[in-house]
C-alpha cells in the first residue's frame, strides 16, 4: 500500500479511534457491536459519536461495501470506502491510529468497466482501481418492449470500449443472459475480445477474485526480492523488530513488510508494534505490505531498504 494519503496521521497527538466494516447491510447492527467493543476499551466518548455520526450520515456508492475510518484530535482523520469489505468488523481504541486493516483492505482493483446485459438494454460502469465509479452510461432499445438489435448493440460496445480507453481497463466484464453477453461480444472489435470476461453471478465478486490474484502477483515481487536481497547480504534487506525499527528512524525503509499474525503484545517504544510501525512506515514514506506466510520473517516484521 502507498502511504502517502495518510501522511496527515503522523502529527497528530492521540488517542484514536479506528474502525473498519462492512457497510453493505446492517450497518446500525455492526456499529452496535463496535461500540460495545469500544466501550470495554474505554474508549472516548466524543470520538466515539464522531465516528457514529459519520457512519451514519455515509452514503455508499454503488460497488463499494467497505469503510475505514480513523477519528482522532476531535475530528474525522481517515474516511475512506475501501475496494475489498472486511469479513466483520474491527474497533480499537489506543494512542495510535490502527493502520493494518487499512493496508489489508486498499489493495487496488484492476481498473475495469462492467457491462450488465438485459433483455431491453444495457448498463455500463467504469471503475477506477480504489474501486470507485468514475463513469456510468445506459443504452436502451430505441423501440419499447424490443430487443436490442444490431446497432444499438454496436453503440453498448462503441460505449464500453471508449470507457475501457479512458480508464486503460485491464479488464471488460460482461454481465447477464448468456445470448445478450454473447450477442455483445461479436460486436466488440477484436483487440478488446482478450479483456473479456463473461459471469454467470455479480461482477464485483469476479472482479475481486481477479483482482485478488494481480494482488497476490504483486506481493510475490515483492517476497521476491526482499529473498534475493537477503541472500546476496547487500545489507538491502533486514527483518526482525529491532534492525526495522531503526532503519524506520534514519528513513531508509522503501517497503515495510508485515505477516498477517504481528501481534500486538509485542512493544515497540512502549507502543503495540502493530501500531507502531505502520505509523512510522507512513512518516517514512514507505510502503507496506502484508505477505502473509508468503516469507518467514523474524518477529514477523521486516523491510526492504532504499539503495
Amino acid at each position: 500500500m502507498h502511504t502517502a494519503s495518510l501522511h496527515n496521521l503522523v502529527d497528530v497527538e492521540g488517542p484514536f479511534v479506528s474502525v473498519f466494516l462492512d457497510v453493505g447491510d446492517h450497518v446500525d447492527l455492526r456499529w452496535r457491536a463496535m461500540r460495545d467493543q469500544l466501550q470495554a476499551q474505554n474508549a472516548d466518548a466524543y470520538l466515539m459519536a464522531l465516528a457514529h455520526k459519520a457512519i451514519a450520515s455515509g452514503v455508499t456508492p454503488r460497488g463499494f461495501a467497505g469503510r475505514a475510518l480513523i477519528v482522532g484530535d476531535g475530528r474525522v482523520l481517515v474516511d475512506q470506502y475501501v475496494p475489498v469489505p472486511p469479513s466483520g468488523y474491527t474497533a480499537r481504541f489506543g494512542r495510535l491510529p490502527y493502520l493494518l486493516p487499512l493496508v489489508d483492505l486498499s489493495e487496488p482493483l484492476l481498473p475495469h468497466v462492467v457491462v450488465q446485459v438485459a433483455e431491453h438494454g444495457a448498463d455500463l460502469r467504469g471503475v477506477d482501481p480504489s474501486g470507485r465509479p468514475v463513469a456510468v452510461a445506459s443504452v436502451v432499445a430505441r423501440r419499447p418492449g424490443r430487443r436490442l438489435d444490431a446497432a444499438e448493440l454496436a453503440d453498448v460496445a462503441e460505449e464500453a470500449t471508449t470507457l475501457v480507453d479512458r480508464l486503460g481497463a485491464s479488464l471488460l466484464v460482461l454481465a447477464g443472459p448468456v445470448a445478450g453477453r454473447r450477442s455483445l461480444r461479436v460486436a466488440l472489435p477484436n483487440k478488446y475480445h482478450h479483456l473479456v470476461v463473461e459471469v454467470e453471478g455479480p461482477a464485483d465478486r469476479a472482479v475481486l477474485h481477479l483482482a485478488g490474484r494481480a494482488n497476490q502477483d504483486a506481493r510475490r515481487v515483492v517476497v521476491d526480492r526482499f529473498r534475493d536481497e537477503s541472500s546476496r547480504l547487500t545489507g538491502r534487506a533486514v527483518h526482525g523488530l529491532d534492525p526495522v525499527v531503526r532503519a524506520l528512524e534514519a528513513g531508509d525503509v522503501e517497503t515495510l513488510l508485515v505477516t498477517d499474525t504481528l501481534v500486538g503484545s509485542r512493544e515497540v517504544d512502549g507502543g503495540r508494534a502493530d501500531e507502531v510501525l505502520p505509523l512510522r512506515a507512513v512518516a517514512a514514506g514507505a510502503e507496506i505490505v502484508l505477505v502473509g506466510g508468503a516469507v518467514r520473517l523474524h518477529q514477523d516484521v521486516g523491510a526492504l531498504l532504499r539503495s
